[in-house]
């Protein structure tokens, strides 16, 4: 019975001693998806294996539009934070296989006030907020420049949840609440996400 359980064992701690084996690794980077989505990632682990934390900001704006008789100011923005876990193939000596999987948490926020200075004096404010958590995949290449600089490309087929609130609120209609929920899965444009790292 003991040389069985030493046979089965045997592979797990041969594993376990050449992934300690293996040189420790830090990358920091910077990630884009798309012109106006980009955020920042740190990774920390070997060649082979290394865990991710991401936070890409999707995007944010503040307007101000002014005219004679009312002023309407508009404001949007979120983020999303990931924490995930990426393997590392080798293809060739410069270029690797990289696949895994990242958990998600995003927040929206979108506030529309308008200032009504005439007579009607119709002020009316409409706020929404949503945030919830996800799960994506990780497909994707990594192209090693020198010895220091990493380019990548992935795809992240998703899975998201939406909950959140939408306020409306006006001077002949008070204030009116509704809530928010959904579902989204799949691969968007928003789903490829391109990266330049520095390795140390």
């Amino acid at each position: 019975m003991k040389r069985v359980f030493l046979i089965l064992t045997m592979p797990l701690i041969s594993f376990s001693l050449y992934a300690q084996d293996l040189p420790k690794q830090k990358e920091v980077g910077l990630t884009f998806s798309g012109l106006n989505n980009f955020g920042v990632t740190f990774r920390t682990g070997n060649a082979h294996s290394l865990w991710r934390f991401s936070t890409l900001f999707l995007y944010g704006s503040k307007e101000s539009l002014e005219a004679d008789s009312s002023e309407t100011k508009s404001e949007n923005g979120g983020f999303a934070l990931k924490i995930g876990k990426e393997f590392r193939k080798p293809i060739t000596q410069n270029l690797s296989f990289r696949f895994g999987a990242d958990v998600s948490f995003e927040y929206f926020k979108y506030l529309n006030d308008v200032d009504d200075r005439s007579i009607s004096n119709n002020d009316n404010t409409r706020k929404k907020i949503t945030y919830g958590p996800g799960i994506n995949l990780i497909l994707g290449l990594n192209y090693t420049l020198g010895k220091s600089i990493i380019l990548g490309a992935e795809l992240l087929p998703f899975v998201h949840y939406t909950i959140g609130t939408n306020t409306d609120k006006s001077l002949y209609f008070g204030e009116a609440k509704s809530d928010i929920s959904g579902f989204s899965y799949g691969l968007s444009n928003t789903s490829a996400l391109l990266s330049l790292a520095y390795q140390f």
